[in-house]
């Protein structure tokens, strides 16, 4: 069938078509009535109208429609197995396997790229290529390897760390991140394609090196640096005193928290506790009685974090609280007992939360978070001392730890990074909450300009092209560094992501749609000849 790019919806197209017919009925008109007489009058006519006809077609544009048939390349990694590429090819037809080695002599339209693991050579010669075709990866990991794993590269100490990513699980077993002897998280994974999250606060400064077991074989590792802890003024805000709160102060001050505990004894007896000279607080520690009170509203509204305990009746709690803060935490019963286990020592409220996509769960506890002006922490917890008076002060800290790096507010400027980096392949810094953003910036001995954010006037970024591995020092104050890789699993993946982003057509599925239809149209060289044609013959004609 034929097709043409001419727009008949336009009015001023079809006006123009309306007048080209006029004219050409003039003409004819003007023809006939000169050279009626003459003999060759129908050839005369036929030659103008010819004229008027190859000339009309030309500015319309016609084209033929026909079931495509594409050139199509399949360009196979070194370590897909060959059942796999079997596969591919069926769903391909016609596909044609393209050598690493004669990528220069492909005639393909389209390259079908399975699997990352190529020489560095490849992505060059696909550029140079004649006519470039257009490229569509399709990633292969094998059973068991971690694909999509990622991290944040610079942390504060005792800020939440998470790694994630995706394996393909041969089995149920068990996924650990560790550091030295000790587990820091793990998750049980099930057979097949398992998403994974893993979550521990920052507990050192500097470098810091982890390692990702699978059933106790090392299988990666995570680098990332921590800088120096923000410590927090904080403060406790009760109505009366209790042993638990009391010794989470404690706990806090001898951490080098500054620390104010208000409680009051009875009607205007009140008692007070001030630990390493706490001023205005970060954090407040308070029941949900105090919730609409001015203390707690102000802090909200100042960007500070307000944690809630002493939870008795969480159903109405929750409520009142979503009343007089504008939250939206909504908790369920799961049990009919008065408390449920975590571990031995170690119990909650028999509630869960449901947690929307505006809120946050710390990984292991009963504990919520949700960002309004501050950030609006409330946590199911019953008491957690009988850790510290078993003796099992370690357990203790771990708790607190990461219920305090979920309650942490923002602080003063930050700096993050995508990790892990690669050598020669682009990572990303942010910088958020400065006062005055850097120009530039310096990593190693390479020097990066920052893109300041079009929303917020106190955020950049700043992309880097790592050109040596190992820590790159990025010579600030608290003397940050960023580690970046030359060998990995995931390093051929992010080069091949990278290279394919690049080319201009991002394509990661495993399933490879072919176009429906190809166009033909007629070479200009056609329309040129036809024209030269009409125009002789109406040249030569009155000659003859």
């Amino acid at each position: 069938m034929i097709h043409t790019d001419f727009n008949w919806t336009e009015l001023v197209n079809l006006l123009l078509i309306c007048a080209a017919l006029a004219l050409l009925a003039v003409q004819c008109a003007w023809l006939y009535m000169r050279h009626r007489h003459s003999g060759r009058i129908g050839i005369r006519l036929l030659l103008n109208v010819l004229l008027w006809v190859v000339v009309s077609m030309w500015v319309l544009g016609p084209y033929f429609k026909s079931p495509a048939k594409s050139n199509v390349g399949l360009l196979v990694a070194d370590n897909v197995p060959g059942e796999v590429t079997g596969w591919l090819r069926d769903s391909l037809l016609n596909a044609r396997i393209v050598a690493q080695d004669r990528i220069r002599e492909s005639q393909a339209d389209t390259l079908v790229i399975l699997g990352q693991a190529f020489d560095a050579s490849v992505p060059g010669a696909i550029r140079q290529l004649r006519n470039v075709p257009k490229v569509k990866w399709i990633p292969y990991f094998a059973p068991d390897e971690l694909s999509g794993l990622r991290w944040k590269g610079i942390v504060k100490k005792g800020e939440m760390q998470r790694v994630e990513g995706l394996i393909q699980s041969v089995r149920k077993q068990i996924l650990q991140i560790r550091y030295g002897g000790r587990t820091l998280d793990s998750v049980a994974l099930v057979g097949g394609d398992s998403r994974f999250r893993l979550a521990f606060p920052a507990f050192s400064e500097g470098r810091t090196t982890t390692t990702l077991h699978l059933n106790g074989r090392v299988i990666d590792t995570v680098r990332f640096f921590s800088q120096p802890e923000a410590k927090l003024t904080i403060r406790f805000l009760l109505d009366s005193p209790d042993f638990e709160t009391r010794n989470l102060a404690t706990w806090l001050g001898k951490n080098g928290h500054s620390v104010s505990y208000d409680a009051t004894l009875s009607k205007n007896i009140t008692t007070s506790l001030n630990i390493n000279r706490a001023k205005e607080p970060d954090l407040i520690v308070t029941s949900p009685a105090n919730a609409s009170g001015p203390v707690v509203k102000k802090a909200i509204g100042n960007g500070k974090s307000v944690l809630f305990v002493q939870m008795t009746d969480p159903e109405a709690e929750v409520r009142g609280l979503n009343e007089a803060l504008g939250t939206r935490f909504q908790v369920v019963r799961m049990s009919n007992e008065a408390s449920v286990a975590l571990s031995p020592v170690l119990n909650a409220l028999p509630f869960r939360f449901q947690i929307q996509s505006f809120q946050t769960q710390a990984a292991h506890y009963p504990v919520a978070a949700e960002k309004t002006t501050g950030k609006v922490v409330v946590s199911l917890l019953n008491e957690t001392f009988p850790m510290q008076l078993s003796g099992d002060s370690v357990a203790y800290a771990k708790v607190w730890d990461e219920i305090m790096a979920w309650t942490r507010p923002a602080q003063g400027p930050v700096m993050s990074a995508d990790a892990p980096a690669f050598k020669s392949i682009p990572t990303k810094l942010y910088l958020n909450n400065f006062q005055a953003i850097p120009r530039r910036l310096i990593i190693g001995s390479d020097t990066v300009f920052t893109k300041m954010s079009s929303l917020n006037g106190h955020s950049a970024n700043a992309t880097f092209l790592p050109a040596t591995t190992g820590w790159q020092p990025l010579h600030d104050s608290l003397h940050t560094e960023i580690y970046v890789q030359d060998y990995s699993l995931l390093r051929h993946a992010a080069g091949m992501q990278h290279f394919v982003q690049t080319a201009g057509e991002a394509t990661f599925n495993t399933t490879f749609e072919k176009p429906q239809h190809a166009t033909r149209k007629l070479p200009d060289w056609v329309w040129f000849t036809l024209l030269m044609l009409c125009l002789t013959a109406l040249w030569i004609e009155p000659k003859l």
